[in-house]
């Protein structure tokens, strides 16, 4: 038991490992959809890639709450380089990107349109827990890696008494 400790906890000493699975996660959250919706003709359902692709464009349409929850990608992003280059803000902005990402579980409808109509949010799919959870596996490591960092400093530093 303790060796498989001791190899988990190496396995946090380099943040490759995280960003790795972090972003294989969002790889497949891509091929997934991401909600359905109700609308006036029936039931829509937006996929995961499309949203990410054109979410970043839909302040232009009249979303700007879907907009600033689409900024949890570019946060995201933001959060893998700098946590490749071993900096702690890296904590900070994925801790940002979660919470924006979590904010979306209260919304009730979504722009539909670029003519300004909403629709009613049916089901959250399988795209949007995926995505969730590649920015959850991203903030997790990156707590773990520099709490783990912080106790190889602090043992390297202790002075044996005597």
């Amino acid at each position: 038991m303790m060796k498989r400790l001791k190899r988990l906890k190496r396995l946090f000493q380099m943040p490759a490992p995280i960003v790795l699975a972090s972003l294989a996660i969002f790889g497949v959250s891509l091929t997934q959809k991401a909600l359905t919706y109700s609308d006036f003709n029936g039931q829509g359902k937006y996929s995961s890639l499309a949203l990410f692709l054109t979410g970043g464009i839909s302040i232009l349409g009249g979303g700007l709450f879907e907009w600033l929850v689409w900024l949890a990608n570019p946060l995201y992003f933001v959060s893998i380089f700098l946590l490749l280059k071993r900096k702690k803000q890296s904590m900070k902005t994925s801790i940002l990107a979660t919470v924006v990402a979590f904010a979306f579980l209260f919304w009730k409808n979504i722009l539909v349109s670029e003519n300004g109509r909403n629709a009613e949010i049916v089901a959250l799919k399988l795209g949007y827990w995926l995505w969730l959870s590649s920015i959850l596996v991203l903030t997790i490591g990156a707590i773990v890696y520099f709490g783990n960092v912080n106790d190889s400093k602090q043992s390297e530093n202790k002075v044996p008494a005597g």
